[in-house]
């Protein structure tokens, strides 16, 4: 018993240029409806063009002509999805110029007219389509292989892919049409299965590639608005350090696991900031600030943690220091303070108070008890770093320690 089923070549034309058309068409209302980014209207803009030239091929029996510029709108469809890449992909090295896709295509193109209007054999006409579209789609695939996202994007390399198998497949029709015998096929037989329906495979494929591609890039930028409005809510923007939040997660993070105990913690000022906003101007204070906080960075170890915590206010913990050590850090802070403001308007000089933080004790407690040693500074005559021991009605400080007079 045999089957007398026959698929009908027409419906199956008319059946894959619906399909394009919706295919199109579906781009081009995400593209309306959403945020896309350059190079995307390029994509829709092939897909309406091959699906057109698509339509065209199936009238090329009512009317012979509709075979030139049915060839011309589908062999530039890889053109314009590299055009498409090149913008999307802007910031990445490419390997040629929107000049040679140009030359490449017009010459491809060419090729196959020259045939076509010697009125050579039909599969000689179809080797050179074949042919041109090989050399095209090879060359896309290449391009995209020279992106430098390709190697951490699912999406291009599946692209890449998609274009080598339609660069393929015509070619293996071709080789079928030959090895059972020149005339074998008829020409719309070649044009369905050797064009039409790898290029509507292609567009389906890249439909979900291109948008795979928009969510890729989306979600980068949305992990780097993220990023840099972490940056804004944990950073001091003058100082670049920072702030008093973000300062006081890290530090308790630090004194909370007790992974280097003891840690030391310091709290300093600018002496007379006051004065420096008052007498020489707010751009001179931010100066000021500035200059303390990249003098302070330059000599802390990696490990440390520093922060702005107020108008001049700075905070730092040690973790792993001893009060010794911390009075040393606050000396070489001020030295190089001391060689940085030579050339700044006035001078400018800082005091600190710092304290040992306790097994157990709160980062706001050892907070207090620093902020009552520095008081004390004050006192003394600032330009000095002094210890507080103890908390409660009988505070105790240890030995002030005037800075950067005398030589390490």
């Amino acid at each position: 018993m045999t089957s007398d089923f026959t698929i009908h070549l027409p419906t199956l034309m008319l059946l894959a240029v619906v399909v394009m058309g919706a295919t199109a068409a579906i781009m081009s209302v995400f593209g309306l409806s959403q945020r896309v980014y350059r190079g995307y209207w390029w994509w829709v803009g092939a897909m309406w063009l091959a699906t057109l030239g698509a339509a065209l091929h199936g009238l090329r029996n009512l009317w012979p002509v509709a075979v030139v510029p049915a060839c011309l709108l589908v062999m530039v469809w890889p053109v314009l999805i590299t055009t498409g890449l090149r913008r999307f992909f802007s910031r990445d090295r490419q390997f040629s110029s929107t000049r040679i896709d140009v030359a490449l295509y017009v010459a491809c193109y060419l090729g196959w007219l020259a045939c076509w209007l010697a009125s050579a054999p039909q599969p000689i006409r179809s080797l050179a389509y074949g042919a041109g579209s090989l050399i095209l789609l090879l060359y896309a695939a290449v391009f995209i292989g020279k992106l430098d996202d390709f190697r951490r994007s699912p999406a291009l390399k599946l692209l890449m892919a998609v274009m080598i198998v339609q660069a393929a497949v015509p070619m293996l029709r071709l080789a079928g049409m030959f090895s059972q015998g020149a005339g074998a096929l008829p020409a719309q037989s070649l044009v369905v299965t050797g064009v039409v329906l790898p290029l509507l495979l292609s567009m389906l494929f890249t439909v979900y590639l291109c948008l795979v591609l928009t969510h890729e890039r989306t979600v980068r930028d949305l992990r780097e608005t993220q990023r840099q409005l972490r940056v804004l809510a944990d950073i001091d923007m003058l100082t670049q350090v920072p702030n008093r939040r973000h300062f006081e997660e890290l530090a308790t993070a630090i004194v909370g696991n007790g992974a280097a105990p003891p840690s030391v913690l310091m709290l300093f000022d600018i002496d007379h900031f006051k004065h420096v906003n008052d007498n020489h101007g707010h751009a001179v204070g931010d100066a000021a600030l500035r200059l303390v906080a990249r003098c302070t960075r330059d000599t802390l170890r990696t490990r440390d943690v520093m922060g702005r915590v107020g108008g001049d206010e700075f905070m730092l913990l040690l973790p792993g220091a001893s009060v010794d050590d911390a009075l040393h850090v606050a000396d070489r802070i001020t030295r190089n303070l001391d060689l940085a403001s030579k050339n700044f308007p006035l001078p400018l000089s800082l005091s600190f108070g710092l304290v040992q933080i306790h097994t157990g004790e709160s980062l706001a407690a050892a907070q207090h008890r620093a902020d009552l040693a520095l008081y004390e500074a004050k006192r003394q005559g600032r330009r000095r770093a002094v210890p507080a021991r103890q908390d409660g009605p009988d505070t105790v400080f240890g030995e002030s320690r005037s800075l950067g007079l005398d030589p390490l």
